[in-house]
């Protein structure tokens, strides 16, 4: 859980936030970010990252056979990801674009085959979200997937307290060093849904408080809950 309170901070020294994530989350952003490749793209696909941060992701993604257009509102983030991605070699496969979610109606409707978030719904206001949704409804082809990874607000009261009390110390510190914070995504299905989709597969971790969810544009199906570690 420390990794999503702390990103922020790692946001600050963009050179730093690769190794930080990976360490506060004892492996898991790269683990979430490795499953929800192999689970959802496929060679030839368009596919759309919001907050692509430093790369890691579109270059897994890429690397898998795709064309990735990313976009970030941090020019220090975007510096790193286009250095990974030439170290990578893959510029002819990865585009990338200085912006925020109110950009994305500047897109083109019905060009990608799939939109990824992960880790970036939690530093939106809930209009940003709903904005986002909507407009990644509106850019994905007809059968197209949306898959998102987010830090959540547990739906068990008994986890919700004790994930509070931890949160509550880190976000003192992650507010001291950077006076700005992150907030846990709540009711992220219900909006998902609201905006159109079809939600295919809702999992949450052992603590309630990590969500990975995918769903698929206008088709209607039973929600399947699992657990995400």
């Amino acid at each position: 859980m420390s990794s999503y309170i702390y990103m922020l901070v790692l946001e600050s020294q963009p050179e730093r936030y690769d190794r930080g994530i990976a360490l506060l989350s004892l492996g898991a952003s790269g683990r979430i970010q490795r499953r929800l490749v192999a689970q959802n793209v496929r060679a030839g696909m368009q596919v759309l990252e919001i907050g692509c941060g430093t790369g890691s992701l579109a270059i897994l993604a890429a690397q898998a056979g795709v064309h990735v257009q990313g976009f970030d509102i941090s020019p220090g983030m975007l510096a790193v990801a286009q250095r990974k991605i030439e170290a990578s070699r893959l510029q002819d496969r990865i585009a990338l674009c200085e912006m925020g979610v109110a950009g994305m109606d500047a897109l083109s409707g019905e060009r990608f085959d799939l939109v990824v978030a992960t880790l970036v719904f939690s530093e939106l206001s809930v209009d940003e979200q709903r904005y986002a949704l909507a407009q990644a409804h509106r850019v994905l082809r007809p059968g197209g997937r949306l898959a998102l990874a987010d830090e959540a607000r547990p739906e068990a009261w008994a986890q919700r307290l004790l994930h509070g009390l931890l949160r509550f110390c880190l976000l003192i510190v992650t507010f001291a060093l950077t006076q700005t914070t992150t907030r846990a995504v709540a009711g992220l299905a219900e909006q998902v849904a609201r905006a159109g989709f079809r939600i295919e597969s809702e999992e949450r971790s052992s603590l309630g408080s990590f969500l990975y969810l995918v769903a698929r544009k206008d088709e209607a199906h039973r929600v399947e809950k699992g657990d995400a570690t």
